[in-house]
């Protein structure tokens, strides 16, 4: 009989995954990034770096996914990990007040009746920073991200949707929609904070987009995601690292 035995920062890395949100911690992996003294704390992983330019949101993350459809790229800890490359347990609705803090100003959801339109708003460049093998790695977010038709890497930028409020009827009091999880997502969702400004179905036989595998590095490593507004003049193609 073949035993396998896991290292402990990867079953810790894989409760950490596993755990809801909300309910009691599991044993953290240890930090692989401390934040800048200068940035500003927002809340549970999530800091504001008002010195830089563009201003910068941070939100801590870790790798939950990284092999089959996506429909998210970022989502709320112990909700979509089977289809987010990303989980954090960033408050969303921190996550948004944090992008208000950098300039951006958000602009509007999805729209499926009477007729589709897309999500609008203001462009935000996401940076992802990781270790690998000792040295610190960055990459433009998108490369993360695989169109499974053409095979070729996400290159169209997120825009600051920023979500819905609903009532609930239970209660009858405002709910912002990203809590349920849709922070940053490849398919089109109005409850998602960023979104893709085309038209990308969350359907399982229309899915448009993959993990980029053998780009991500393993499940379990934490991430550094930097989300800035983009200059409006600037136009960049994301580099795989």
């Amino acid at each position: 009989m073949c035993t396998l035995i896991l290292p402990a920062t990867i079953l810790a890395a894989l409760a950490w995954q596993a755990a809801p949100a909300g309910g009691p911690d599991p044993a953290e992996p240890p930090a692989a990034f401390q934040p800048d003294p200068a940035w500003k704390p927002l809340g549970p992983s999530l800091w504001f770096d008002g010195r830089s330019n563009p201003k910068r949101l941070i939100v801590r993350a870790r790798v939950v996914f990284r092999e089959g459809p996506l429909e998210h790229l970022l989502c709320l800890r112990g909700t979509k990990e089977h289809e987010a490359i990303l989980a954090t347990d960033a408050p969303p609705t921190l996550i948004h007040a944090g992008l208000l803090l950098t300039g951006a100003e958000p602009g509007g959801p999805v729209r499926f009746k009477p007729e589709f339109r897309p999500p609008h708003g203001p462009r935000i460049a996401l940076d992802v920073r990781w270790r690998r093998d000792g040295e610190i790695a960055e990459a433009d977010a998108r490369t993360w991200v695989q169109d499974e038709k053409t095979r070729k890497q996400l290159d169209v930028d997120w825009v600051f949707a920023g979500s819905i409020l609903y009532e609930d009827p239970a209660t009858k009091k405002s709910v912002y929609a990203a809590e349920e999880g849709d922070l940053i997502t490849v398919a089109n969702f109005a409850s998602a904070i960023l979104d893709l400004p085309i038209v990308s179905s969350a359907d399982d036989a229309s899915r448009n987009f993959v993990a980029y595998t053998e780009r991500i590095p393993p499940v379990g490593t934490e991430v550094q995601l930097i989300l800035s507004p983009r200059p409006e003049k600037e136009a960049k193609d994301p580099k795989a690292p």
